[in-house]
């Protein structure tokens, strides 16, 4: 017998505890990212002003630096928006995936591989309900 680890789905099942969970969660990403814009836009106005009063060269990289990890932080607020408007649309009872855990599986010679590479676990409102 030889013990190998191995992928395993989680699932979870689609109820209202789980959307208003999720949603939640994707809120406060999204309060965390509006306060890392709003420090980066003091930043670059405090950067900007200190460079030019200086007369730097590079006034205009430092500017495009700071634009870009600003953008950088929009596209991920949006991109948390859109999975709001998805959590809404999901329908109760429906099983999506949240994710993978690695787990270790005992293999004896006759054993069916594959059976080894679908396992998954099912839960419900935080309660693990199935084991597949």
């Amino acid at each position: 017998m030889v013990t190998v680890h191995r992928k395993i789905q989680v699932k979870v099942v689609v109820t209202e505890q789980f959307k208003e969970a999720l949603a939640a969660e994707l809120q406060e990403n999204i309060k965390k990212l509006d306060a890392e814009i709003s420090f980066i836009e003091q930043r670059t106005k405090k950067t900007i002003t200190e460079l030019t009063l200086k007369a730097s060269p590079q006034v205009q990289s430092v500017r495009e630096q700071l634009e870009w990890e600003k953008k950088k932080r929009e596209d991920a607020k949006n991109g948390f928006i859109d999975q709001i408007k998805k959590v809404g649309a999901l329908q109760e009872g429906v099983e999506v995936l949240q994710g993978e855990v690695d787990g270790p599986a005992e293999v004896e010679i006759g054993m069916n591989w594959e059976d080894l590479f679908t396992q998954e676990i099912v839960i419900k409102d935080g309660l693990v309900v199935e084991l597949r």
